[in-house]
């Protein structure tokens, strides 16, 4: 088989997709993945073909906007980062197809669902969170929506269906549709609800005990589990960072985040509550700029590192509730407190509260409050507890990206 991943976002994003490449890969199956040239070296470095989208200037042109992270004005960004290179991203697929080709995309793969439609291929849409579908019977948190899941289902539909139709459809239809008609295509709506699910398979690549299955999610939906990617025998930590944890109680860990440039917030308040607090603290940000200019002895930054041999040395991790790293956080059994900004963040941090594995607080809380919540995080023994317990679930005896293979196998003709 021939398998054509296109994925679209962050680390967190592209790095599941990795993942199932090297499953794919590993099952004797021929890989190709498109996403943004920023991850040309890891895609290539997992042994998969690479297929750019798009430049790293679109990329970190992105990044550099502070609209991306706006709970409302983000989506619009993200949009208009796909749309300007939506024709050169299906015609890469189109000149890739072969007569075994299936093809797997992400939740913004427009790309990739296009290709399917034109071409009649076989093909599977890949949700790594459950706000990625819409339900009114488990309806994701979303900023000034979390009432939602109080009202009458038919109500909560309703919504819903207002919301695409005023906020989402109007973004996304005029370019899309434009392009649907020099493909030949008819014109659709409800593109996020309903178009972007593939008609064959949808894989949600997340456990059902972190989302149950609802009935008013498409119905060929399959749950699974979460697929982490597994940077290889010789990935290792920064000696200097091997030597600073060694040299203390396990610290902190703060992230917001990959892609986010503009996290000064969030590291002026974090590091002072571990000051406080009297607890280490690692950063990992790619951002220097976005932190004192001089660090206390009691904190250090790395520009990145691998989760899988940092996560397990922490005492915890403040980050911004990512999908991909909020699924990390649950292999590694370790405390979460979540400050989230936009997009899946709000929804994944609502559902790993109600697992009894994380807390949150608003990114622009004052200090003070930023220090009751990181001292109640780390004195929580039940809550350490419920973190080991997950943490054995995820560890089972099929990888989640072995699993979701034998979901996108189930295509082939």
């Amino acid at each position: 088989m021939h398998a054509l991943i296109s994925c679209v976002g962050s680390a967190g994003d592209v790095h599941p997709f990795i993942a199932i490449g090297q499953a794919l890969r590993e099952r004797g199956h021929r890989v190709n993945l498109l996403t943004s040239p920023y991850f040309r070296e890891r895609v290539e470095s997992a042994g998969l073909g690479f297929i750019p989208i798009g430049t790293l200037e679109d990329y970190q042109d992105a990044v550099r906007d502070v609209d991306l992270w706006h709970p409302r004005r983000g989506f619009p960004l993200i949009w208009r980062t796909i749309e300007r290179n939506l024709r050169s991203a299906y015609q890469q697929v189109v000149d890739r197809v072969e007569a075994d080709t299936v093809l797997v995309g992400s939740t913004l793969a427009f790309n990739s669902r296009l290709a399917q439609e034109k071409l009649s291929l076989p093909g599977a849409t890949v949700h790594l969170s459950p706000s990625c579908i819409f339900s009114a019977r488990a309806p994701a948190q979303w900023p000034s929506l979390s009432w939602l899941g109080y009202l009458p289902r038919w109500l909560v539909h309703a919504i819903l269906n207002a919301i695409e139709r005023s906020f989402l459809d109007p973004v996304i239809l005029p370019n899309l549709n434009a392009f649907r008609a020099e493909l030949g295509l008819p014109p659709v709506r409800q593109v996020m609800s309903h178009w972007l699910n593939s008609p064959e398979q949808v894989i949600c690549a997340f456990p059902n005990w972190f989302a149950a299955p609802q009935s008013d999610w498409p119905p060929h939906c399959v749950t699974t589990d979460f697929p982490r990617w597994r940077e290889g025998a010789d990935a290792a930590l920064d000696p200097l960072l091997v030597q600073f944890l060694e040299a203390g109680t396990p610290p902190i860990g703060i992230t917001p985040g990959s892609a986010m440039a503009h996290g000064r917030p969030i590291f002026e308040r974090a590091l002072a509550a571990c000051d406080a607090l009297g607890l280490r603290a690692v950063i990992i940000t790619p951002y220097r700029d976005q932190l004192p200019a001089t660090l206390p002895p009691s904190a250090m930054h790395v520009s990145y590192a691998s989760f899988e041999l940092l996560l397990p040395r922490l005492a915890a991790l403040i980050h911004h509730g990512g999908i991909g790293t909020s699924a990390q956080c649950l292999a590694a059994g370790l405390r979460q407190l979540i400050t989230p900004w936009a997009h899946d963040q709000f929804d994944n941090a609502s559902r790993l509260r109600r697992l009894g594995v994380a807390k949150s607080i608003a990114p622009l809380a004052n200090t003070n409050a930023w220090i009751l919540v990181l001292r109640a995080l780390v004195h929580d023994d039940g809550l350490g507890a419920r973190c080991r317990n997950l943490a054995q679930k995820i560890h089972g005896d099929v990888p989640a990206s072995t699993r979701i293979v034998e979901q996108i196998e189930k295509l082939r003709r």
